[in-house]
């Protein structure tokens, strides 16, 4: 209650991946309690770096666990605040394709009709990459694939014919058919679920410590509402926090 009792504002650096999620935390966040949210977007690791360059996030939510660590062995994230707030689901999103996709098909086409959000920055990017090498793809295949910057763009690259087969969030599915940007078959799409979960954590960075609206937002992530919106939108959650 002391957390809803004093209006502030926090900014909220939140994963491209969970965008969508984001903002309709937001938007219910602020219409039950005085404080306003800023959510601001992007690929995982250019989200951390830009916090440990200086830039004035209060919340941290990742698409993975590492980099929300490091911050924490850096100082600049609480330990206690840490919690997975989501498990995404990456699959190979391959429309037109001979039938149920696979990953040696690949092989198939040319690396440049294929996508994948950068493995450098994004960890879903990271997660395709490491299931394309143990599917024993040829390097020189691998070096041709088009990264993008995040999943949402591979998404809207094979939506929009740009690209022919590629690497999707479940999360960018389901947005992208609300947007009606998006129609995928459920036979399109081969899911890596139990394979290849992503782990999603966040935190509250040191500078956010005393600001009252983003402690309720960290608060307010396991409340029923709350979990009822990520599942809404493509995710899997955790029965019990570590």
């Amino acid at each position: 209650m002391g957390c809803s009792a004093i209006a502030a504002e926090a900014r909220i650096a939140v994963a491209a991946n969970f965008r969508d999620t984001a903002m309709a935390i937001a938007a219910q966040l602020e219409a039950k309690s005085p404080h306003r949210y800023e959510v601001i977007v992007g690929s995982t690791g250019k989200l951390a770096n830009q916090i440990i360059n200086g830039a004035p996030f209060d919340v941290f939510m990742a698409a993975d666990r590492r980099r929300p660590q490091q911050l924490v062995d850096r100082g600049l994230a609480l330990a206690a605040s840490e919690q997975i707030y989501a498990v995404g689901e990456l699959g190979l999103w391959w429309p037109n394709g001979p039938g149920t996709p696979a990953l040696d098909a690949l092989a198939t086409l040319e690396p440049r009709s294929v996508c994948v959000a950068n493995p450098a920055f994004a960890p879903y990017g990271e997660v395709a990459w490491e299931l394309l090498q143990r599917a024993g793809l040829g390097t020189d295949w691998l070096q041709g694939i088009v990264r993008v910057d995040n999943v949402n763009l591979a998404a809207g690259m094979i939506a929009q014919g740009q690209a022919r087969a590629g690497f999707i969030a479940r999360s960018s599915l389901i947005a992208g058919r609300r947007r009606g940007t998006v129609a995928a078959a459920d036979g399109d799409v081969l899911w890596f679920a139990e394979r290849a979960p992503v782990d999603q954590a966040m935190v509250l960075l040191t500078r956010a410590e005393t600001n009252v609206a983003a402690q309720h937002w960290i608060q307010q992530m396991q409340t029923p509402p709350i979990r009822e919106l990520i599942q809404r939108d493509g995710y899997r959650l955790l029965v019990k926090q570590h």
